[in-house]
């Protein structure tokens, strides 16, 4: 199975550092749909065969971007793509978000926001969905758009990295940052790119 993977394109909420989490169902903003665009044009020959996004306008958006190019696919949406559920801090400024994990006695990964999931709960859902469709799509080239903390949690799972705030950081995603890699059961995963945002330049 041939896998790629994009965040969304940016959003007025990522510029002003607000929080959208599940709860904002924001829309790209002009830059983001232009990156979007140039996503799409770096992506017009794969042989793209199934496509997943979260139900989050601002992912659903930039996949259909990108299969404007690849007609014959429909997006499928699922909620094991959204963003990590953040609770009572949704819609309010990274900062405060920021604190609240620095104050906190939880370890990174069981802190868990009221109303919220936690790091682990998040990772449990997305490794759930890709090992889900490693079984149905060994010979298919899969594209799936998500979000920066969702895609965080699913690149630590693949690359076997513990979960914690460190490793987290160095794969955190930037909008439509691409990932593209090979995954076949029982055999190692071959990773060609991971968080590239050259097709922006």
């Amino acid at each position: 199975m041939k896998v790629i993977i994009a965040r969304h394109g940016q959003t007025d909420e990522n510029v002003q550092a607000i929080i959208q989490g599940q709860g904002i169902d924001s829309l790209l903003n002009e830059e983001g749909v232009r990156q979007a665009k140039k996503l799409a044009e770096f992506l017009k020959d794969e042989k793209i065969t199934v496509a997943y996004a979260s139900p989050l306008k601002r992912a659903v958006h930039t996949a259909e971007e990108v299969l404007r190019h690849h007609p014959s696919v429909k997006i499928e949406t699922t909620d094991h793509l959204k963003e990590q559920n953040l609770g009572i801090y949704e819609g309010r400024r990274k900062a405060e978000w920021k604190e609240i994990k620095k104050n906190t006695r939880e370890p990174f990964h069981l802190f868990k926001p009221e109303k919220g999931e936690s790091y682990a709960e998040l990772q449990d859902r997305v490794r759930n969905f890709f090992e889900e469709l490693l079984a149905k799509h060994q010979d298919d080239t899969v594209f799936m758009v998500s979000h920066g903390g969702t895609l965080g949690m699913l690149y630590l799972y693949i690359l076997g990295k513990e979960l914690n705030e460190e490793n987290y950081k160095a794969v955190r995603s930037d909008n439509t940052a691409l990932t593209i890699l090979e995954v076949h059961k029982g055999k190692p995963h071959t990773v060609h790119v991971i968080n590239s945002t050259k097709h922006l330049n």
